[in-house]
């Protein structure tokens, strides 16, 4: 999820990177000592966000190359429910995924921090330019903590991205650490998890860098490194608008 990109954005493997979305590349950023996307972060009632992405990937075994781009919101309902829209598209045509989701405040008495549930539906991209039905369930877990170098904040995000059709399951693991050492600069480090039901299970890490720079405006820079089945490298660049 985020602060980097939502589990729905993550790329998979296509042909080229588009010049004009390159060039219309925003990301996900924070305004406050939370996760971007919320994730266990509900939003406040009335409250939201927008944020655009584009994440450029290379391989680094054969040299091909993808990109991905990602719209990505977020209004609070209630103080204790979250509406939201995570949608993305590749270079390839049937590379798409729109899905519309519900985020509800949870809680466990023993166990510490924050903790939300969330379910989805949707639909994507299949192979021959068809589309399937998708069905998102999740769970979120974060907490908030006191540094030298300023607050910081930690959230796990599981998710399972279900496709009834063709009976597909998509599982997610996204972990975010983070810091913000003043008020207009965030530092990152995410751990993205997935095993997909047509790709090996892979293993990325992406730390970024954002900046403030107006008063519900962010803008942010990161890279992406494949660590485990995953020879990628990449950069993910854009902005992330709050009212």
């Amino acid at each position: 999820m985020c602060p980097g990109l939502p589990p729905a954005s993550r790329p998979q493997h296509g042909a080229r990177i588009a010049p004009a979305a390159l060039a219309a590349a925003v990301v996900l950023t924070l305004a406050d000592p939370q996760p971007a996307s919320a994730g266990a972060w509900l939003k406040e009632k009335g409250a939201g966000l927008l944020s655009f992405s584009y994440e450029a990937d290379r391989d680094r075994t054969y040299g091909s190359q993808w990109g991905y781009g990602s719209l990505y919101g977020e209004y609070g309902l209630t103080p204790k429910l979250t509406l939201g829209l995570d949608a993305g598209q590749g270079d390839d045509a049937d590379d798409w995924k729109a899905i519309l989701f519900l985020r509800f405040r949870s809680g466990i008495g023993w166990l510490p921090g924050r903790l939300a549930t969330e379910f989805g539906a949707g639909a994507a991209g299949a192979p021959g330019g068809l589309t399937e039905p998708v069905i998102r369930t999740g769970l979120s877990w974060g907490t908030g903590f006191t540094t030298a170098d300023g607050s910081g904040w930690i959230n796990l995000d599981a998710r399972t991205d279900t496709r009834p059709q063709s009976a597909l399951v998509d599982y997610k693991l996204d972990i975010t650490l983070g810091v913000m050492p003043n008020p207009r600069t965030q530092l990152t480090l995410e751990l993205w998890g997935e095993d997909t039901a047509t790709e090996p299970r892979t293993v990325k890490l992406s730390p970024a860098v954002s900046r403030r720079i107006g008063k519900g405006t962010w803008l942010r820079l990161g890279g992406i490194v494949g660590i485990h089945n995953d020879p990628s490298v990449g950069v993910v660049i854009g902005s992330r608008i709050e009212f």
